[in-house]
């Protein structure tokens, strides 16, 4: 009876780790795009390499009362790319090379998992933006 019931949780336990997994692999938060332009693209890690990025998208400039810029801020957005997506990673190397403006488009992942990348941001697509 005892081991009835030691096999019953552990399926069950299992059963909860594997949807939770397939959740965070499968499920997105969201999805989108950005337009920037590519500064770095990184091979990064110890024993689960991931593809991570950065996107400059421009600036920022505030204003004061009288409405004229007091300074200049630049707006970076870290990405991730998957292991096993050639097709966005040579986009991104092209779009770095030439120095074009591109249009990313991204899936938001519910959690961040270390060894699937460094942030929640998945890039997929790519695309020369502007003239």
């Amino acid at each position: 009876m005892v081991r009835k019931i030691i096999l019953w949780v552990g399926g069950i336990i299992a059963l909860v780790f594997m949807v939770i997994v397939l959740m965070a692999y499968y499920w997105n938060y969201s999805d989108g795009y950005r337009v920037g332009q590519v500064i770095k693209l990184s091979h990064k890690g110890y024993l689960f390499k991931t593809w991570e990025g950065q996107l400059d998208q421009g600036f920022l400039a505030p204003s004061d009362d009288n409405g004229t810029g007091t300074g200049v801020a630049t707006r970076l957005w870290d990405f991730s790319v998957r292991e096993n997506d050639t097709t966005a990673r040579k986009q991104i190397d092209s779009a770095i090379a030439l120095g074009y403006k591109v249009k990313v488009y991204y899936k938001e992942k519910i959690w961040k998992v270390s060894f699937w990348g460094d942030t929640r941001y998945f890039v997929y697509k790519v695309e020369k933006a502007g003239n």
